[in-house]
């Protein structure tokens, strides 16, 4: 059963959305993973599933028919955000490779403002925070969806 968290949030066992980041190393993609992370760990940790999708590259090039054949099941109950560091959109792309297109995908470097070539160990908490916000607004987008749809 459905019901708010009386922060607004929609709580439930049944509904829940997968999320996966970009694994760039550079500055947004970095920036992405960190807002994701505090998405399902802290946010939003009771409706959302994190998915990392490194291990299923492997297995494609390898031809991992196990893998590939079981790994994927859990991922297609759940609809999937993609977040992207760049214009690369390699979650995305993976995903869809995968055959688990992402029903919305977020470019971290369209969020943040200025310079995006700095230090990962420039990334501050404000921009987290803006990324975090908008994965959020997507997760309570697609759960309100679900419930009322």
């Amino acid at each position: 059963m459905d019901e708010s968290d009386g922060g607004g949030r929609i709580s439930s066992k049944a509904n829940k959305v997968n999320i996966t980041a970009c694994s760039g190393l550079n500055y947004v993609g970095e920036l992405g993973r960190r807002a994701v992370i505090k998405v399902c760990d802290e946010t939003r940790e009771d409706v959302t599933e994190l998915i990392s999708i490194g291990g299923f590259g492997k297995a494609y090039m390898y031809n991992d028919t196990t893998v590939l054949k079981h790994g994927v099941k859990p991922i297609k109950k759940h609809k999937t955000i993609a977040v992207d560091g760049c214009t690369l959109n390699c979650a995305t792309e993976m995903l869809k490779f995968m055959g688990v297109p992402p029903v919305e995908s977020i470019q971290v470097i369209g969020i943040v403002k200025g310079e995006t070539s700095r230090r990962v160990s420039n990334i501050t908490e404000e921009e987290v925070d803006l990324v975090r916000e908008k994965i959020e607004a997507a997760v309570d987008r697609l759960l309100e969806e679900a419930t009322s749809g």
